[in-house]
């Protein structure tokens, strides 16, 4: 794939994988590693360089058995192709994500929470197509990590490295589910500190650590009891189905009261801890200006 040149006498025509290699081995300055990060045998390695260096007509790189450096022409050219590379891959990005529209991912409580910013940016935008897909507990992050959606609403907070926390576009105050025919369902309300006299039903052991922290109940009340744990939830069906069968009860919010409902589960107000809060969040390498607009929208700020 030729990235530069048009075929005039004075212009060098380069190729895709040997501007690769020579990013790649100007950070790694190790020939295996180099191949290693570029997924590519070694040799090809040596043989894309020796391509680029016979098109430029000098050597970038002096190599022995024992290291690897860059020659000051090879210094020459990073300095400028390093940020002429990333733009242009930048842009191509951007360029592919406006082509395929938006694709937004949402957790099961959150379904709706985007609903009027996506009437919006419809509206604004009738030519971009807008997909919404759902993602799972038991790994939320992985249609993003994937690219498979663009942007995805979760509970606050994020705090993965390869991922951009956006604004926090909704907070729902905090419920318990209950058996309906448990006593504790005719209750005004139930606190943080009732918990330890409680089981409550646990999350998937695979969700977020941050998660654990802020959007599920700690590991003891404010008082310093302890909270029994019962069996596993994977889904919001699972969760009902074990409070309707007394197994347990389950901290949640009223965003999972509004869309999901079991004839043997009611919700009780629950005191104690913050509302829970939606955030949006996409990869910290996407740089889709759709993704931006669509967060300003979503945040009210847009």
């Amino acid at each position: 794939m030729g990235l530069i040149g048009d075929g005039g006498p004075d212009r060098v025509r380069l190729e895709q994988a040997e501007v690769e290699v020579f990013l790649a081995l100007a950070g790694e300055l190790h020939f295996g590693r180099t191949a290693e990060r570029l997924r590519i045998s070694q040799p090809r390695v040596s043989q894309l360089l020796r391509s680029l260096e016979r098109r430029i007509g000098g050597r970038l790189f002096e190599r022995s058995s024992r290291r690897v450096a860059l020659t000051p022409l090879g210094e020459r050219l990073l300095e400028s192709a390093a940020p002429a590379y990333e733009a242009l891959v930048l842009a191509l990005t951007d360029a592919r994500n406006v082509a395929r529209g938006l694709r937004i991912g949402f957790l099961g409580p959150f379904f709706s929470t985007l609903d009027d910013a996506i009437a919006v940016f419809r509206e604004r935008h009738p030519d971009c197509q807008v997909r919404t897909l759902q993602s799972s507990w038991t790994d939320p992050f992985a249609r993003l990590r994937s690219g498979e959606i663009d942007v995805l609403v979760c509970p606050w907070p994020v705090e993965q490295e390869d991922l951009h926390a956006g604004p926090v576009v909704a907070e729902y105050p905090r419920l318990l589910a209950v058996a309906a025919s448990d006593p504790l369902a005719d209750r005004p309300s139930i606190d943080l500190e009732d918990l330890a006299d409680l089981k409550v039903i646990a999350p998937p052991p695979s969700v977020p650590a941050e998660w654990l922290r802020t959007f599920w109940p700690p590991e003891s009340t404010p008082g310093g009891r302890p909270i029994p744990r019962a069996g596993q939830a994977r889904t919001e069906p699972e969760m009902l189905s074990l409070v309707a069968q007394g197994a347990g009860v389950f901290v949640t919010s009223t965003a999972v009261a509004r869309h999901f409902s079991h004839p043997g589960v009611a919700f009780v107000p629950f005191t104690g801890m913050p509302p829970s809060r939606a955030v949006l969040v996409w990869h910290a390498g996407n740089p889709s200006r759709r993704i931006a607009e669509f967060a300003a929208i979503a945040a009210g700020t847009g």
